[in-house]
């Protein structure tokens, strides 16, 4: 029960930190060797919790650049500043960012999973598998798929403000392991869309898709329905076609052209 009642509370410093304002980064991705506006640094990282206070500065440096790697950020997105006017001169002794305190909850809770959770579970093994920071950040601050992502930028901001974020987020992370963004992740944001009613954003949304995925059947059957459920039926046959001609036994499009009363 304490092992677990740990690990709930742990999570529950994950969600506070996705709740968190992100702010600007600031100074470097490893530990400068000396402050421009305060003292020079001890031979002794000072005010470790989670670490063991033995350890030397370059061992915190290289776990702090395995933070920074993880998270795709600096050293400022935890660490204050001495002085304002210098983003670089860091604090690394000061608890003032809240975010310094997630990532002690976040360093607990990766010691609870790989110390005590995974060796206790025997389909694992001798071996089991380890987690870190990589694991879910993947090189983003927030653990967000890119569908909740979409899905919460259409919510609060509309489509079209959905859409550019897509664009931004594409531009930035394509081809690295952030985020997933073959047709499935639009697909489900549009779909968690539709069945709130927001049909007009799941059309803009899947339209995107098709954008990016135009041979797609499944995109193309997906629209057609959302262009039904907004009354737009020469649209939504028009899309029930497309997918049959890019896969001709698409048979959802079959079913909607027929229930359409129109021959497939």
């Amino acid at each position: 029960m304490h092992r677990r009642s740990a690990v709930r509370t742990v999570l529950l410093m994950a969600a506070l930190s996705a709740c968190a304002p992100a702010g600007r980064p600031a100074g470097d991705g490893a530990a400068p060797a000396a402050s421009q506006a305060g003292p020079a640094p001890s031979d002794r990282p000072q005010n470790l919790k989670v670490l063991p206070d033995t350890m030397s500065r370059e061992a915190v440096i290289a776990v702090m650049r395995n933070f920074t790697n993880s998270l795709g950020v600096r050293c400022g997105y935890c660490h204050v500043p001495y002085d304002p006017a210098k983003p670089d001169s860091l604090n690394f002794v000061s608890d003032a960012k809240p975010t310094k305190d997630v990532a002690r909850g976040m360093m607990l809770m990766v010691r609870e999973i790989n110390g005590d959770i995974l060796p206790d579970i025997p389909q694992l093994g001798d071996n089991p598998m380890q987690v870190g920071c990589m694991t879910c950040h993947r090189g983003a601050p927030r653990p967000l798929t890119l569908e909740d992502t979409v899905l919460t930028v259409a919510r609060a901001q509309g489509a079209d403000s959905a859409v550019a974020a897509y664009s931004r987020l594409r531009t930035q992370y394509y081809g690295r392991g952030t985020f997933d963004f073959g047709e499935r992740s639009l697909s489900t944001a549009a779909a968690r869309l539709a069945a709130e009613g927001r049909q007009a954003e799941a059309r803009r949304i899947l339209e995107l898709n098709a954008q990016q995925y135009p041979n797609s059947a499944g995109v193309a059957v997906e629209l057609g329905r959302v262009l039904e459920a907004l009354g737009e039926r020469d649209r939504a046959i028009e899309q029930y076609r497309r997918a049959l001609t890019l896969q001709p036994n698409t048979r959802p499009a079959q079913e909607r052209l027929r229930a359409l009363g129109v021959q497939p």
